[in-house]
């Protein structure tokens, strides 16, 4: 029925369409990994370890593509006919290729976009602010290495959070929840941000974050699961801002999942793990400005700012949040700030249709006389 559906509504453009789902989360091992960088699983088909998961994308083109109805169940002809249509377009090119990696089979593309301004751009030119100099005062202990991976400090970039009263584009409001338990909330301004446990302070970069330990629980079992989950990191997992987005970078072999929609809203919610040793986008600003900008013309609804960080245990699955043993929400306040402004000036994601108000009483009066509550005269 799907495969009949794809070709019934025409073959969509392969380019936009790709891009489309490497935004989306929904592929194991398909996301960004820097600006206008990504990376897709590659494995090849003759190993015995390949499942459905690894073959997804192909098959997911073959299937809006029509080629589904050709090959119903052959991954090889997925995977060639994707790859032909990658190839086939100039504005992808491949950096890298570790399609023979024992461990972990993917290749590398940069999207080659024309030259001009991006949304958050032609946004950042009215109200959008950036980092001052000062935002670099945190010590670190390997600062040329890091303002190569993010040149904020090379770009001309000049800020109006002074004239408009704005949040700093890496200024983030952080909290930490054990299950229903919040154990650390804190607002900071810092580029890089690390979160860790039991790791060396030498080794540490950026603003560090240590998990709390597990003292003021009381359930002994969530206590026993969360210290295992602790005694696994180490180093952790950086968060580093820059003006095109939130990056993570994932350095312990404790999973870690994110998610940047509330996971109790996901209707068919698929987990995504980041990769260790991978810089990986984890939320993008230009795609925030376009939804904001959809959304204040009711093209769409509320669009999402908040990221959601599960450590060893997946996310989303189904689950409510706070069931979680570890979790993180990080929440740039800056989009908070957009999106309350678009609120004020009229977005909503409410819609007539969808509200069904009940209401039977018209004062709290009339409430209470209709509880049999005793009234004052």
């Amino acid at each position: 029925m799907a495969a009949m559906q794809g070709s019934a509504i025409g073959k969509p453009q392969f380019g936009p369409w790709l891009i489309e789902q490497v935004e989306s989360g929904k592929y194991e091992g398909l996301c960004m990994i820097g600006n206008d960088i990504f990376r897709i699983p590659w494995k090849h088909n003759s190993r015995r370890d390949l499942g459905d998961g690894d073959v997804k994308i192909f098959k997911a083109w073959a299937v809006v593509s029509g080629k589904i109805n050709e090959h119903h169940n052959d991954k090889a002809k997925w995977k060639t006919n994707f790859r032909c249509a990658l190839h086939s377009l100039k504005n992808f090119e491949m950096l890298e290729d570790h399609s023979k990696d024992p461990d972990d089979q993917h290749k590398v593309y940069r999207i080659i976009r024309p030259q001009k301004s991006q949304p958050w751009e032609t946004f950042s030119q009215q109200i959008i602010p950036t980092t001052s100099s000062n935002y670099y005062e945190t010590p670190y202990s390997d600062v040329q290495s890091f303002q190569n991976n993010t040149p904020l400090q090379d770009q001309q970039l000049y800020t109006t959070v002074q004239q408009l009263n704005l949040p700093a584009l890496c200024d983030l409001e952080i909290s930490i929840n054990y299950r229903r338990t919040e154990v650390l909330k804190t607002r900071l301004c810092s580029p890089l941000v690390q979160f860790h446990y039991q790791c060396d302070p030498s080794e540490l970069r950026g603003q560090p974050i240590r998990f709390p330990s597990t003292e003021g629980l009381i359930d002994q079992k969530q206590i026993q699961f969360t210290k295992r989950i602790l005694d696994s990191i180490q180093r952790g997992l950086q968060l580093e801002v820059n003006q095109y987005g939130i990056y993570g970078f994932r350095q312990d072999k404790c999973k870690v999942f994110v998610s940047t929609s509330d996971p109790s809203e996901i209707q068919n919610p698929e987990p995504r793990k980041l990769h260790q040793n991978t810089r990986e986008l984890l939320f993008s600003f230009d795609k925030y400005i376009r939804d904001l900008m959809d959304f204040k013309e009711n093209r769409r609804g509320s669009p999402d700012y908040t990221i959601y960080l599960c450590f060893g245990e997946k996310l989303p699955d189904g689950r409510p949040l706070e069931r979680k043993l570890i979790t993180v929400k990080v929440v740039p306040l800056i989009c908070r700030e957009f999106h309350e402004r678009a609120q004020m000036e009229g977005a909503s994601s409410l819609r007539n249709e969808n509200i069904s108000l009940q209401i039977s009483h018209n004062s709290l009066f009339d409430l209470i006389n209709s509880l049999g509550l005793p009234s004052v005269a």
